[in-house]
């Protein structure tokens, strides 16, 4: 599929995003009309979910009793302003009905009103409690966070997630990268005056380019293997690239699917993109070689 042609779908399928990230900032209040925070009736429906404060941060277990056959850990995307929402969800709960495993949401503080290291150090507090190997997804955002969150385990020698999967992260927030501006025209979702804007609400008084909060300027070495979707009508190609070489150069073990025409964040939205269907028995078939 040509960027032109998803271009052409994306306002029709997707106007809350296409509102909140391409065109001017929005307050927070206005952008989480659409937010999921509590698990959707289909998923409740079809799952075991229990809703838990763990450290002090509201959790929602899916399928808790699947614990023996291993752990994912998800944190959602959202430009640390917003969400869940219901693709959130879905994804995430498919993630753990395909691969037979239990699952554990994190709901994290989000910006405006909490900025760095809130939501890190929160999502830090909730896997130090694990007492058994987990896997971590995130999206956007949240893969952002989520190698934040490696990272700072790693740099305190403590037990890593046992693999990771990637839906097109945030790995530069500082809006900077040389090569953005090719994709700029082309992205009918992203626009770089309004994630600045996001951006700028979650460092709060820390510089962007602090590796916890742009992982592009951090070192991979030691991280456990990940896996990266990305399209390629999206901002966030060119430092997925260059994430993909410095874990290459640092021998840290990264795929990364790079879906021609695919728009941002196309790999959990399952229920509106088929290349997120396509993807889907990788990212499963990834996270069942890599449990422990």
């Amino acid at each position: 599929m040509s960027p032109s042609d998803e271009m052409l779908r994306a306002p029709e399928l997707l106007p809350g995003m296409v509102q909140r990230y391409r065109g001017e900032p929005m307050p927070a209040d206005d952008m989480r009309v659409e937010d999921a925070r509590e698990a959707p009736d289909a998923i409740r429906d079809t799952h075991t979910v229990v809703d838990e404060h763990i450290a002090g941060v509201h959790c929602t277990w899916v399928n808790p009793e699947h614990r023996s056959n291993g752990l994912i850990v998800s944190l959602h995307g959202g430009g640390y302003i917003v969400g869940p929402g219901a693709a959130h969800w879905g994804w995430f709960s498919t993630l753990c009905r395909e691969t037979g495993q239990a699952g554990l949401l994190v709901r994290y503080s989000r910006a405006p009103e909490a900025t760095y290291p809130t939501a890190l150090n929160e999502v830090l507090g909730v896997v130090r409690t694990l007492d058994c190997p987990w896997q971590l997804v995130g999206d956007s955002a949240g893969g952002g966070l989520g190698l934040a969150t490696a990272f700072s385990l790693r740099d305190a020698g403590e037990a890593l997630p046992t693999a990771m999967v990637l839906s097109s992260p945030w790995l530069d927030i500082t809006m900077a990268h040389p090569e953005q501006s090719a994709n700029a025209h082309i992205d009918p979702m992203m626009g770089t005056p309004a994630l600045d804007h996001y951006a700028k609400a979650y460092a709060g008084e820390t510089d962007r380019t602090h590796p916890h909060l742009s992982p592009l300027y951090g070192d991979p070495t030691g991280l456990p293997p990940m896996l990266i979707t990305v399209g390629t009508a999206e901002l966030f190609l060119f430092e997925t690239r260059d994430w993909k070489a410095k874990c290459d150069a640092a021998g840290t073990a990264c795929e990364v699917l790079e879906v021609d025409g695919a728009i941002h964040d196309f790999a959990i939205m399952l229920s509106l993109m088929p290349e997120a269907r396509e993807v889907l028995p990788q990212q499963v078939a990834f996270l069942a070689a890599h449990r422990a």
